[in-house]
């Protein structure tokens, strides 16, 4: 067996190729008594904005005394920071021993990495008696490891275009595969735009009792030292972030809240104002230096890339942009709407087994190819104009984000 938590994460990340089946998956819960519901939770949905969202609402329900677990992907920095309790991520300890104690049922049922994540974090939560877990979804939703639990209220943040090679080419078939988490008789927020994505959605709803919760835009959006939006019943919220598209998602939580009142959980307002301020969730339009002055974003789709584009407009400051992509991203859309940010883009790539090669994200784009990272961010931080921003994959900014904190 492992001997300690390095030796137990290399055998785990084998295992992220791994294909398995939702009807296996559940076979396997049943056999170990079914620890996903064992706790109550929330199930988050969409092509941008799950983990922000997911980050709102454990920051809320722990401002109120909740002891609340998050599960979310991919991680950050280290594989733990997935599963977390009260925003503590799992210790080496405890996600080792899980390792060890199942790693016989886990080789026999021929778990993916995923699936195992997901089978601990119900387990840790069970056993540590949580009051509410935010479960964030992997890939879509129907078809998803995740989509086994019976959630209070399901939410969908948005939805465009992003693994169609699993979900479909149209957003009618992508927003089939997220309306998958849609349960019976139970409430269902929705922040998805395009219509032919809501009339999907509408129609799950009405096939399965849920009440439906259209999320309302956001006004009056100001960015000074924070970001401040007014929301019906919610007017002057503050976030502690310059990411215009946070107060979208902030908004889409803002709705649930709503949700949870009606089946009876009520939250003072001055709980979930002090909740939305006080949540951090790093890598997404995160300041990493001041000298110079640099942010990481995990914007990694064309509708991610196009939301930052706006933040970056709006401060109104000269910037070079360091863009890493994977393989299965519309890259060119990406690319393009950079380009509108600034003429300064340079494109790289990274050790990783989805990457794109930076010569083919370069295309015939006017972009400069530095295959290095790190080379490509110390020419860009030795040279930028006022800012510079990282972004293209969270799996990237991770790697980037380790760079500058080894570098303090």
């Amino acid at each position: 067996m492992f001997n300690n938590i390095n030796e137990a994460l290399a055998w785990l990340v084998l295992r992220t190729k791994s294909v398995y089946g939702l009807a296996d998956f559940k076979k396997f819960l049943a056999s170990q008594g079914n620890p996903e519901l064992k706790t109550k939770c929330l199930h988050i949905a969409g092509t941008n904005g799950k983990g922000s969202t997911t980050n709102y609402l454990r920051s809320i329900f722990q401002q109120v005394g909740y002891k609340t677990g998050s599960f979310t992907s991919p991680h950050l920095v280290v594989h733990n920071d997935r599963i977390r309790i009260n925003n503590e991520m799992i210790s080496d300890e405890r996600l080792l021993a899980y390792l060890n104690k199942y790693y016989n049922v886990f080789t026999e049922y021929g778990l993916s990495m995923f699936e195992i994540d997901m089978f601990i974090a119900c387990v840790y939560f069970a056993e540590e008696k949580v009051d509410y877990a935010m479960i964030e979804v992997g890939i879509g939703g129907e078809l998803d490891a995740t989509n086994v639990i019976d959630p209070e209220v399901s939410i969908i943040t948005t939805i465009d275009y992003d693994h169609m090679q699993y979900l479909g080419n149209t957003l009618a078939l992508i927003a089939k595969a997220k309306a998958g988490i849609i349960k019976p008789n139970r409430p269902c927020v929705s922040h998805a735009k395009p219509i032919e994505a809501q009339e999907v959605i509408k129609n799950k709803c009405l096939e399965t009792n849920s009440h439906l919760y259209l999320v309302k835009e956001p006004s009056n959006i100001k960015v000074t030292d924070y970001l401040t939006f007014d929301y019906p019943d919610f007017p002057n919220i503050k976030l502690n972030t310059l990411a215009l598209y946070q107060a979208d998602n902030a908004s889409t939580v803002l709705e649930t809240m709503k949700a949870l009142k009606d089946l009876g959980l009520n939250f003072k307002k001055e709980d979930i104002y002090e909740g939305l301020f006080l949540a951090n969730w790093p890598g997404r339009f995160e300041q990493v230096s001041a000298n110079p002055l640099v942010f990481l974003d995990g914007a990694h789709n064309r509708e991610g890339i196009e939301a930052l584009a706006k933040t970056v407009t709006a401060l109104k400051r000269p910037c070079n942009i360091v863009f890493a992509a994977l393989k299965d991203k519309e890259t060119d859309k990406m690319v393009e709407s950079l380009l509108k940010i600034t003429k300064n883009v340079t494109v790289t790539q990274f050790n990783f087994y989805r990457d794109k090669p930076a010569k083919e994200l370069a295309g015939d784009y006017p972009v400069k190819v530095i295959q290095n990272w790190e080379e490509a961010l110390k020419e860009n931080l030795n040279n930028n104009p006022g800012m510079v921003i990282i972004t293209g994959s969270l799996y990237f900014i991770s790697i980037v984000r380790q760079w500058f904190k080894e570098k303090k």
